[in-house]
């Protein structure tokens, strides 16, 4: 059976480190993350990229490793990349134990 994503709990300041490559995207389910890309040439200098992120799905650039940090308790969710694309019938399977989540969420929906 395929994996479809793998779930982590972060407390506040912990880190987690992730090969890019593995990720296609990170879902912040709960709490505040700052996550470090991998560095990349630009000119002739490095550079990495510190991006804050809250309540939302990032996409991930394939290549090096990236460093997520809580900044609050967070909960993650890190769906994996595949080697083809997915059809609209595998998407929506691959999707919705995220989708449940956000529905849980959801005022008056309670959960």
């Amino acid at each position: 059976m395929e994996r479809i994503a793998d779930r982590f709990f972060l407390h506040r300041g912990q880190s987690l480190q992730l090969p890019a490559g593995q990720a296609s995207a990170i879902i912040i389910v709960s709490g505040r993350l700052s996550m470090m890309g991998a560095p990349q040439w630009l000119g002739e200098g490095i550079v990495t990229s510190v991006i804050a992120l809250e309540g939302q799905a990032h996409p991930v650039e394939p290549g090096g490793w990236i460093r997520l940090t809580a900044l609050t308790p967070a909960e993650i969710i890190a769906v994996p990349r595949t080697r083809r694309m997915p059809t609209w019938h595998g998407l929506q399977e691959r999707l919705r134990p995220v989708v449940d989540v956000w529905r849980r969420r959801l005022p008056g929906r309670g959960a």
